[in-house]
């Protein structure tokens, strides 16, 4: 029993030396160390754990013999499955035994938690586990445990919560140290601020009594500090006072006034231009007690304004008077706006001005134009009434012209008179030669000043600046100041050269204009003097311009043909070759030159068509020329007629020797054989005396064609005529198994000679017979009313049989298509090549036109025009 309190009494003891060991550490982690180990040495413990309440949880902040794994996994939760969270809630010590089922760990056999307090406030807990025997075996707390571990957890709580305390205000005065330091040093940037910057910074109090001046004002106003603090009112000028107090009165109630520019005046007496900022200056208690006045010096700022704003001024009126120049492309017109420009007082305000141009062939200035007053009273006079302000560009043209500035002026008359060599070394020829403006303040004195000239105007201040246009001089301008003395400086010439380069380029433009319009003139007289019909379309096909040609052709108005498309006003014949130009420029870039046909008028016409370009290669539009050449056209073709029917006479000689008496045989032995023959073989001996006697007729035919032969014609049924052909044609047709489609109207009648026409007929079907395998050959046939031109170029309607044949054959080259009706034209080695002369022939002779199309690979199509009435 004594030993048991000895032992109580060595913890108490050990307790007490405790609490006087934590009340010394002022470090608040090493004190929950102390705390942790020591306790678990005083009640023999395996272990023991602080945790502090932070942001309503529970958190590890020190412990002794826990595993980490078991610290990390409820670092922030309820230790113990709730043990913790018991003893806060239920503030009161929990003593945990294994048996005891408030729990599921079973890596401790018993705990000892307590909440940690000062007051009703809690801290945390405070837990002790697993208390152990000398053998190192755990054995149960007991009460005078709890009574033992709860006054030192008492204790433990008020050293912690001061030591809590003390940490925060620690804390706090760091923070306040470091404001502290911030301040001082926003203080030392501020004033370093307030000393090194430009601008003036000044306080007043609310008397405008200067308080502070910094070294901004110094610089600025010229004033020492000495001599500014005390004063009131020192910069103001007086005219400005009444203004200043103003500010000062509204910065009083309150207000802050910001960026207003005015002016101040320094030590020395001079104005300067300045941007001034007023703010109120308050108290703790938000009382205004002074005033900040900080003010820049603008004054070079204001300058470079007034400057760019007389040079925005002068580029203006630079524009307006290039507006006007570009208004007009008349010489005189153009040179009198120039020179009123350069006179008037809002414009560069020069009394006088002159304007030479080169005369290149002469190598002389001449002058061609000059302005200004004759004496004193006029040149007011003028002054007072010309001017470009508030004038719109029609007004300044039309004052110009009606105004005092006449082109028969004495200064006029006196400019129009001088012509000056450029050989001379004057100032006017150098400032050609050198392209360079000069500026005589005194003639007495320049070396190059041309005295006659300076005796003659009466002036010895004057200028010279040359005009130039793409790198050329094309003249000079003079001007001088005669009347108002004015001396003329540098930003004069300045202004003035940089006017002249456009003033060169409107002369030129001008000049250029004028050798245009004399071109376009003589254009103009050939365009409508030639014979062929001209006329100009766009990409759009709308024509342009036409020449008298082409109003004579057509009959209208030039205002009814320009601006339609040229197919509303021209044939088929012309569009379809403006089609073609335009797809064959696509390809080759070349003018297309075309021999038409018009079936409209039966005229053949030669076309040509060629580009319009502009000067990057575009395409503008087209331009067309149209020549009749209908009668040279028949003049050729007679010519080559008369050359085919000599050559066709020696041939028919020819064959008229070798193959008539083989026919004759032929046909003898033939038409015996008939007679003697039975009924079917019969039927083939007529076949061979017919086709016989039909070479005959061919040989007859091909005599015939080198002479001029009279016709008989008759009515004929189409449709009759093709069933007796494609019945004598079958079996060539089948050997080559070919079909052939009829699509002609039963009662379909023409009037021709049928014997020449059938063999025309014939002649067609066998070359596509012949030049198809395995195809189909259609004959179509169809009756259109067409419109025609009569010789007064009034229309009419003609009614016209169209006789179609195609076929699906190898097709005809695209260069032999023009020479297929040629004599002795063939592509087959065994042709004769008169079988399609002799169709075209035919053809013509019965009134009609025949015309191929074919395409290489796909076939060929014959059409035959007969001039003939329906029945």
């Amino acid at each position: 029993m004594e030993s048991e309190q000895i032992k109580e009494l060595q913890k108490t003891l050990r307790i007490y030396e405790l609490t006087k060991a934590i009340l010394l550490v002022d470090d608040f982690d090493e004190l929950l160390r102390i705390i942790t180990v020591e306790t678990t040495l005083l009640f023999n413990a395996r272990g023991s754990i602080i945790r502090i309440v932070e942001n309503n949880k529970l958190g590890v902040k020190a412990s002794i013999g826990i595993s980490n794994n078991v610290i990390e996994s409820t670092s922030t939760i309820d230790f113990v499955d709730g043990l913790s969270e018991m003893a806060v809630m239920q503030d009161k010590t929990i003593i945990y035994n294994k048996t005891d089922d408030i729990s599921t760990i079973t890596d401790f056999n018993n705990a000892l938690c307590t909440p940690l307090k000062t007051g009703s406030v809690s801290l945390g807990t405070f837990t002790v586990i697993d208390k152990l025997d000398e053998q190192g075996n755990a054995i149960p707390f007991d009460e005078n445990d709890v009574k033992l571990f709860e006054g030192f957890t008492t204790i433990a709580a008020i050293v912690i919560k001061k030591l809590c305390l003390y940490e925060k205000a620690l804390l706090k005065e760091k923070e306040a140290n470091k404001e502290k330091l911030k301040a001082q040093e926003l203080n030392i940037y501020l004033q370093s601020l307030i000393n090194n910057t430009a601008d003036a910074i000044i306080t007043m109090d609310t008397d405008r009594v200067i308080k502070s001046w910094n070294y901004g004002a110094e610089n600025t106003y010229g004033y020492s500090r000495d001599e500014a603090i005390g004063k009131s009112y020192l910069l103001m000028p007086d005219f400005l006072f009444d203004i200043e107090r103003l500010y000062t009165e509204r910065v009083k109630k309150g207000e802050t006034i910001k960026n207003v520019e005015t002016v101040h005046k320094t030590k020395n007496g001079s104005i300067i231009d300045v941007s001034i900022t007023m703010a109120p200056i308050k108290d703790l208690y938000e009382k205004i007690i002074g005033i900040s006045y900080i003010s820049r010096d603008i004054t070079i700022k204001k300058k470079t304004e007034r400057e760019l704003m007389k040079k925005n001024d002068m580029l203006n009126r630079l524009i307006f008077i290039g507006s006007a120049m570009r208004s007009t492309l008349d010489l005189e017109r153009l040179i009198r706006m120039i020179l009123t420009a350069v006179t008037t007082g809002d414009g560069f305000g020069f009394n006088r001005a002159m304007l030479f141009l080169l005369d290149e062939d002469k190598n002389i200035l001449k002058g061609v134009m000059g302005v200004g007053p004759s004496g004193h009273e006029e040149a007011w006079r003028i002054w007072s009434t010309l001017s470009m302000e508030n004038k719109n560009l029609n007004n300044l043209i039309e004052e110009i012209e009606k105004g005092p500035l006449r082109k028969d002026s004495f200064m006029d008359k006196l400019c129009c008179s001088i012509e000056l060599p450029l050989s001379d070394n004057t100032v006017l020829a150098l400032s050609v030669k050198n392209k360079k403006a000069y500026n005589v303040q005194d003639a007495h004195l320049h070396e190059y000043a041309n005295f006659p000239l300076v005796q003659h105007l009466g002036s010895t201040s004057y200028a010279v600046i040359p005009l130039i246009s793409q790198e050329k001089v094309i003249g000079v301008l003079w001007v001088d100041n005669l009347f108002s003395r004015r001396q003329i400086t540098d930003n004069d010439i300045e202004y003035l050269s940089g006017f002249t380069s456009q003033i060169a380029s409107a002369i030129e433009n001008a000049r250029l204009f004028e050798r245009v319009y004399q071109a376009e003139k003589e254009l103009e007289n050939i365009f409508e003097s030639i014979s062929d019909m001209l006329y100009v379309t766009d990409t759009d096909y709308i024509i342009k311009s036409v020449n008298q040609a082409v109003v004579n052709k057509i009959g209208k108005p030039k205002k009814e043909i320009i601006g339609k498309k040229s197919f509303e006003i021209f044939s088929d014949t012309f569009v379809s070759c403006e089609t073609r130009f335009k797809n064959f420029l696509k390809k080759s870039g070349e003018p297309l030159i075309e021999e038409v046909e018009d079936t409209f008028t039966d005229n053949t016409y030669l076309l040509s068509c060629s580009p319009i370009l502009d000067s990057s290669g575009n395409i503008l539009g087209n331009v067309h020329i149209v020549r009749d050449i209908t009668e040279l056209k028949k003049l050729k073709e007679r010519a080559d007629a008369n050359e085919r029917m000599a050559a066709l006479g020696e041939i028919a000689a020819k064959v008229a020797h070798e193959i008539r008496n083989p026919l004759l045989s032929i046909g003898g032995f033939a038409r015996r054989l008939e007679r003697r023959l039975a009924d079917e073989e019969k039927d083939y001996a007529r076949i061979i005396v017919d086709e016989v006697q039909r070479l005959e007729n061919i040989l007859s035919d091909t005599l015939s064609f080198v002479k001029t032969t009279r016709l008989k014609f008759s009515k004929v049924n189409l449709n009759e005529m093709f069933d007796s052909i494609i019945t004598l044609l079958e079996p060539v047709l089948q050997e080559r198994q070919n079909e052939i489609v009829e699509e002609i109207p039963h009662d379909f009648i023409i009037s021709i000679n049928e014997e020449r026409f059938r063999e025309a007929l014939i002649n067609i079907i066998t070359n596509a017979n012949q030049f198809t395998t395995s195809g189909t050959i259609k004959i179509f046939a169809e009756r259109r009313s067409i419109q025609i031109f009569d010789s007064l170029g009034d229309f009419k309607i003609r009614q016209e049989a169209v006789i179609s044949i195609s076929d699906t054959g190898c097709g005809i080259r695209r260069e032999d298509i023009p020479r297929i009706f040629d004599p002795f034209f063939t592509t087959r080695t065994n042709g004769t090549g008169l079988g399609l002369a002799i169709t075209k022939r035919v053809i013509e002779e019965n009134g009609g036109r025949i015309e191929v199309q074919s395409t290489l690979g796909e076939g060929t199509t014959f059409k035959i025009y007969l001039n003939n009435e329906e029945e």
